[in-house]
C-alpha cells in the first residue's frame, strides 16, 4: 500500500513538471516572440523629453497602446481555451517576462526628469490595465520597476536619501540605485558618487 501511495506521489509530481514545461513552451513559442518586439520599442525612443512631448504622451501613448493590444489579442483569448489554473500560470509567466525584459531595456536608456515622470505614469497605467485581467495582485512582479521609476522621476538627488530612509527602496541595492541615478542626464556623476545611500 505504501509503495502504491509513493508511486501516485511520483506520478503527480511528474505530471506537474510536465504541465509546467508545457506552459513554458507555450509562452516561449507563441507569446514571448510577439510580446518582446512591442516592449522593445521602449528603448527606441528618447526619454529626455520636452514639456510638449510629455503632454502629448499623456493624451496618447502609442507604446502603451500597443502593449495593451498585444495582450488583449494574444493572451486574454486563451482564457476561453485553457483551464483557469493553466491560464493564470501562463498569464503570470507573461507578466513576469514583460517586467524583467522592460527592466533590462530601461537600464539602457537615458532620462531627464520629465522622461522619468512619463515612465512612472506609463508604469502605473500598465499596472492598472494588467490588474483588470488578473485575479491576483501583480504589483510584486513590478516592485523593482516601480522603485526604478521613482528614482528616475526625482526632482533632486537629495530625495534619494529621504526615500531610502523610509524603506521604500528595499528591492534595490546601493549599487543599483546609483546605476539608476546615472541614467538621469541632468544629475552629475560626481554628485551621485558623493551621495550617501543607506539601504
Amino acid at each position: 500500500m505504501r509503495s502504491c501511495i509513493a508511486g501516485f506521489s511520483d506520478v503527480h509530481s511528474d505530471f506537474k513538471d510536465a504541465l509546467r514545461k508545457a506552459e513554458q513552451n507555450l509562452c516561449k513559442a507563441a507569446i514571448f516572440p510577439k510580446l518582446h518586439p512591442v516592449v522593445a520599442e521602449f528603448a527606441g525612443s528618447s526619454h529626455a523629453i520636452t514639456e510638449d512631448q510629455f503632454y502629448m504622451l499623456e493624451v496618447e501613448d502609442p507604446w502603451l497602446q500597443e502593449i495593451v493590444k498585444v495582450v488583449d489579442e494574444l493572451i486574454v483569448p486563451l482564457k476561453s481555451h485553457l483551464k483557469e489554473p493553466i491560464y493564470d500560470s501562463v498569464l503570470a509567466m507573461s507578466i513576469s517576462e514583460m517586467s524583467e525584459y522592460l527592466e533590462k531595456l530601461v537600464m539602457t536608456c537615458s532620462f531627464n526628469q520629465l522622461g522619468g515622470l512619463q515612465f512612472d505614469k506609463r508604469l502605473r497605467s500598465l499596472l492598472t490595465y494588467l490588474s483588470t485581467i488578473t485575479q491576483w495582485s501583480i504589483r510584486e512582479k513590478f516592485t523593482r520597476l516601480t522603485q526604478i521609476a521613482l528614482i528616475l522621476s526625482m526632482e533632486r538627488l537629495s530625495e534619494v536619501s529621504e526615500y531610502c530612509s523610509s524603506s521604500m527602496m528595499g528591492c534595490l541595492s546601493e549599487g543599483e540605485i546609483r546605476q539608476c541615478l546615472r541614467l538621469r542626464t541632468d544629475f552629475r556623476k560626481e554628485e551621485i558618487d558623493k551621495l550617501t545611500i543607506d539601504v
